[in-house]
């Protein structure tokens, strides 16, 4: 009778703990200061946004703004991926005399604890070849990884969705 009352014993513990871990599981990190701070959010969100729209417009007529918005706005991994992108964009807007305007549309933080937040963007571009002709608009969905240093909020990585 001991030994079955043991092993119940047991197997309950057993199923509490298990239990308690699939519940932490489900439940959203308390970490997650994107879903409690909002003045913590908001500043993610402005900064963020800005960044990301003073990256991506450029004027063929003033393309070092760009390259200086991006040396202030980028760190790690977002640099060399900048890098790569913005090489044949600046090429190209130089011979057709582009200019893009990136417009933020939405901006969602998903995540955000200390000082590293995950953001989720949409974003609506129009370039204008000065030369004439219609202008082309695009839709863009990119994800950010931002991290927060010296107290401003810079773009670490991207992708584009």
């Amino acid at each position: 009778m001991t030994r079955i009352l043991a092993a119940v014993v047991v197997v309950a513990l057993g199923l509490a703990v298990w239990f308690g871990v699939e519940t932490a599981s489900l439940s959203p990190s308390t970490d997650n200061a994107a879903l409690v701070d909002t003045a913590a959010t908001a500043s993610v969100t402005a900064e963020v946004g800005d960044a990301v729209k003073a990256v991506f417009s450029y004027d063929y007529a003033n393309l070092a703004r760009t390259e200086r918005a991006a040396s202030e706005y980028l760190i790690g991994d977002a640099v060399r991926q900048y890098q790569a992108q913005f090489a044949s964009a600046r090429s190209r807007a130089a011979a057709e005399k582009l200019v893009r305007t990136t417009t933020v549309r939405a901006i969602g933080v998903r995540s955000l604890v200390g000082d590293d937040a995950s953001v989720l963007l949409f974003l609506d571009q129009q370039t204008v070849a000065q030369g004439g002709g219609a202008p082309s608009s695009s839709v863009d969905q990119l994800s950010v990884t931002a991290k927060r240093v010296d107290g401003r909020w810079k773009l670490a990585a991207l992708v584009a969705l």
